[in-house]
């Protein structure tokens, strides 16, 4: 039975589909942003090895980030390491990290380095033209990823059934001011 499926993700997106369950609306939505082909779209977000891509949600401990934004440097952590220290230490944390998002998919883990060390290889020249060779497979399972676990839409991700069985009116939000 069709039923409607509001998708919240705070201020940034807001939209309603129609499908059978909270899975297909998922499908639903990862096609969507799927078919983006700005530079600034999901399937972009996934091709870039920097750290303003999917690889810059791996390039990090657990004490945050390797490159602090303000001042575009590693932290104090970091800075202190021998450059062969740090280089092995940061490339095992990405790597576990990397294992960790896919970890129910550790064959698309293997794939995503392998191209993370074509990508190395090339040379900083080529680095701008250089296209990663993911499948179709691998782009959806990794959208549907980031849209579930990170924070893609930037706030919180919700879908919520919209259900007017017994009324005629569902409160998806509310915002409430406090005194």
């Amino acid at each position: 039975m069709t039923k409607l499926f509001a998708i919240n993700a705070g201020m940034s997106f807001f939209a309603v589909a129609k499908a059978e369950n909270e899975k297909e609306v998922l499908t639903i939505l990862v096609n969507r942003e799927l078919e983006e082909q700005e530079d600034f779209g999901i399937r972009a977000h996934i091709d870039d090895f920097s750290i303003e891509g999917l690889y810059g949600d791996f390039f990090r401990d657990e004490k945050g980030a390797f490159i602090e934004g303000h001042i575009l440097d590693y932290p104090r952590h970091i800075r202190k390491m021998s450059t062969k220290e740090r280089d092995t230490y940061i490339q095992s944390h990405i790597e576990q990290n990397t294992r960790t998002f896919w970890k129910d998919h550790p064959f698309y883990a293997d794939l995503y380095l392998r191209e993370f060390k074509k990508y190395e290889a090339v040379g900083k020249e080529a680095r701008n033209t250089f296209r990663p060779h993911f499948s179709e497979e691998f782009y959806f399972n990794t959208a549907k990823l980031i849209i579930t676990k990170t924070d893609w839409y930037g706030e919180d991700f919700q879908i919520i059934e919209i259900d007017l069985t017994d009324c005629n009116y569902q409160l998806i939000f509310e915002l409430t001011l406090e005194e």
